[in-house]
This record gives structure tokens, sequence and C-alpha cells, in this order.
């Protein structure tokens, strides 16, 4: 999954009306690799402005437009 896909999907559910938001929570199971590089991805999106170092953790979340995203890693 690449970060401009998740923005997109994301995007589809918060954009439409009919889709009951609160307390949603939407999970993605990655394999490892794509976990690995996906949450590198989104915490320098994120800490653009700080010198903070990057640590990898088996699960993360994000929330976006009021929907939680969580990202954990596939162990099949």
């Amino acid at each position: 999954m690449r970060y401009e896909t998740l923005i997109e999907s994301v995007s589809e559910i918060v954009n439409n009306e009919l889709i009951y938001k609160e307390g949603l929570v939407l999970v993605y199971k990655l394999s490892a690799k794509k976990h690995r590089k996906l949450s590198e991805h989104v915490f320098l999106k994120i800490n653009t402005d700080t010198n903070e170092a990057f640590e990898h953790t088996e699960e993360f979340e994000v929330e976006m437009g009021g929907i939680v995203i969580k990202f954990v890693v596939d162990e099949e």
C-alpha cells in the first residue's frame, strides 16, 4: 500500500455521507516490509519539523477525518 492510496481510500469514506463514521476504526494488515515502509513514510509526513528519529513498531495508528486507521503486521 502506498501513502497516496491510503489517502484516496480514506477520503472516499470521509466524503461519503452514507457511511456512519462515529467510532469507525479501519484495520490494515500489511506484510512486514510494506508495514515498515508505510510506517516510516507516515512518520516523516507527520514529523517534518522535528529531529525525532523514526522508531519502527509492530502497530501504529493514524487519525484522518475522524476515522482511526490502525496498521498491524500480518503474521501469516
